[in-house]
């Protein structure tokens, strides 16, 4: 009897081991491992593909999170601003392209890395629109906008944050990314967009070989390309764009508002991000520093702009824990109206930007003229209200502030930098009009 027993308890004991093993097995990651170190700028593709293109939303409801305004409301909305280009010009550089056929194609927004690991950054300079935001409040990360270019390597690609959740329909772009906490990646499902997340959408995907975490994740954007046209999700895209001048006209211009500016400085965090820019006589555009060192991308080219953009926004804390550490996420509002500065060919303009979330930013003085934008491509220094910009050493800050809903500021019609008439929303925003 006693052996009987004994048998049963050790046939219970190795089916609960053979189990867990089962179990183990089945938790672990399906995805390959990075293939064997091959030459840098090497290909590895994922062979399987799931089918799922958006991350289906649950019933997890961040406590924070803004409840979406009906469709209806978002295109009674709608911003109708347009600016006659040549079919063949870039809405984004003002630059003409061989074929006018890649103008219609959606733009990607690529989540890039600027840890200090992470640089320098591969085919940033490719990139016909970089944005520049604060993440966690100690360090800064790029959402690129490639519309001309499909880099065959961009790295090191990174998670999305709450900003790509209004920015990407403003460039109807297909957001690329590699996750994000769960709140975000709720916000990001509520949203109308093109998510190619990394989890769902592996193919266009690869590890580059000998790299940390950090820095080896990668985006082939020419099989990004393929996977749009496969899905049919590279429909007809019309962006509305900036507006482009060859030449600065200052006698045109409200001079009120223009100065000299031949070094800016971004009062990023200093340890992790500090951006300065300093203007380049002979190319005519400026020349990119991150903490005091010349920003190279891995090509071997310093980073450069020919425009640059303060866009001064709203930061508001949340406790959207964000990493391992309990950082938590920073909510940025860059809908609605607010302050900006346009740097260009050694000067700045002051003015504002808006947009109803459906349309690239409107950059305008406070006379409603558009601010005019050297061709050529754009970064946007997205920073809290608060900042104080460096320019040729003097620190400035904007004038005004971001009234409340019920207020109303009259347009300054001398041209000068006007209080934002609307403020900045949190509306989510649910679909873009059709045919747009």
């Amino acid at each position: 009897m006693r052996c009987s027993v004994r048998h049963i308890r050790w046939s219970i004991l190795v089916g609960l081991l053979m189990g867990m093993v089962a179990i183990v097995s089945a938790c672990g990651s399906n995805r390959p491992l990075p293939a064997t170190p091959t030459p840098e700028l090497s290909v590895v593709v994922f062979a399987t593909e799931k089918p799922q293109v958006v991350p289906t939303p649950t019933e997890f409801i961040p406590a924070d999170t803004p409840v979406p305004t009906p469709t209806a409301e978002l295109e009674a909305a709608t911003d109708t601003t347009v600016f006659d280009r040549s079919a063949d010009v870039n809405p984004l550089t003002g630059l003409p392209v061989n074929d006018p056929a890649i103008l219609e194609r959606r733009p990607f927004m690529i989540r890039i890395g600027n840890d200090p690991e992470a640089r320098p950054q591969v085919a940033l300079t490719d990139a016909d629109v970089v944005y520049e935001e604060l993440v966690e409040w100690w360090v800064t990360r790029f959402s690129a906008i490639y519309l001309s270019n499909d880099p065959e390597m961009i790295a090191p690609i990174r998670s999305a944050r709450l900003i790509n959740q209004q920015l990407t329909p403003q460039y109807d772009a297909a957001l690329v990314n590699s996750g994000g906490s769960d709140e975000v990646r709720w916000e990001l499902s509520q949203t109308d967009i093109v998510n190619l997340d990394e989890f769902y959408v592996p193919s266009p995907y690869f590890y580059r070989p000998n790299e940390g975490w950090q820095t080896r994740l990668a985006f082939n954007a020419t099989l990004g390309r393929e996977y749009l046209d496969r899905e049919g999700l590279d429909s007809n895209v019309n962006l509305r764009g900036f507006s482009f001048s060859d030449t600065l006209d200052l006698a045109s211009l409200p001079a009120n508002v223009i100065g000299e500016a031949k070094e800016v400085v971004i009062p990023y965090p200093q340890l992790t991000s500090e951006a300065r820019w300093e203007y380049d006589e002979d190319s005519g555009r400026y020349l990119r520093f991150t903490t005091d060192e010349p920003h190279m991308d891995f090509n071997g080219k310093q980073v450069s702009a020919a425009n640059v953009v303060i866009y001064f926004a709203e930061h508001q804390d949340t406790e959207i824990v964000e990493d391992s550490a309990g950082a938590t996420s920073v909510r940025i509002i860059v809908n609605g109206f607010g302050p900006a500065w346009l740097v260009r060919d050694g000067k700045v303009m002051k003015g504002n930007w808006e947009t109803d979330g459906l349309e690239t930013p409107h950059f305008i003085f406070g006379d409603g003229r558009p601010m005019p934008f050297k061709p050529g491509n754009t970064w946007i220094q997205v920073v809290p209200l608060e900042y104080a910009i460096a320019i040729d050493g003097a620190s400035q800050e904007f004038e005004g502030s971001i009234p409340s809903e019920s207020s109303e500021a009259p347009v300054d019609a001398s041209g000068s930098e006007a209080a934002p008439s609307v403020p900045p929303t949190l509306t989510p925003i649910g679909a873009r009009p059709q045919g747009n």
